[in-house]
């Protein structure tokens, strides 16, 4: 087990899941290292949005990924209540001029609050919030 503290986003598990996603490779070689994490973190709000991504062409495999991540034992999953979801929507409402989602949001107001810099992800919007995208960067 290493020491390392991430996030799962949305393009993490679509490309996992995804046979021809363009991002499938980053997401494979990290897989390893999200497993032998000390704490991965994903919020409902992407659990939610994994489920709807990926309904037309997984959806048992979008719903087994989701029943995992509430079993397996680095993963945590943060239920997305009134008060976290009020916190993302000022951060989406302070920052219109970013093309950011309000899962986006949630996601960042999550790594914060919980001391996270890495996420399993590809999307820029990560970097533009100051947080890291594993899946961007270089092997």
């Amino acid at each position: 087990m290493s020491g390392d503290r991430l996030l799962i986003d949305t393009v993490f598990v679509q490309a996992l899941l995804g046979r021809r996603d363009q991002h499938r490779d980053k997401a494979l070689a990290l897989l390893s290292r999200m497993r032998e994490a000390a704490e991965v973190l994903v919020s409902e709000a992407v659990l939610v949005e994994v489920g709807d991504a990926l309904r037309a062409f997984d959806r048992e495999g979008a719903a087994d990924w989701i029943e995992t991540c509430y079993r397996t034992r680095n993963i945590k999953v943060i239920a997305v209540d009134s008060a976290l979801l009020l916190r993302a929507l000022q951060l989406y409402r302070t920052h219109s001029d970013k093309p950011w989602s309000l899962t986006d949001c949630i996601s960042f107001v999550v790594m914060r609050e919980h001391g996270l810099t890495d996420a399993l992800t590809a999307d820029r919007h990560f970097v533009q919030a100051g947080l890291r995208a594993l899946m961007l960067e270089e092997a």
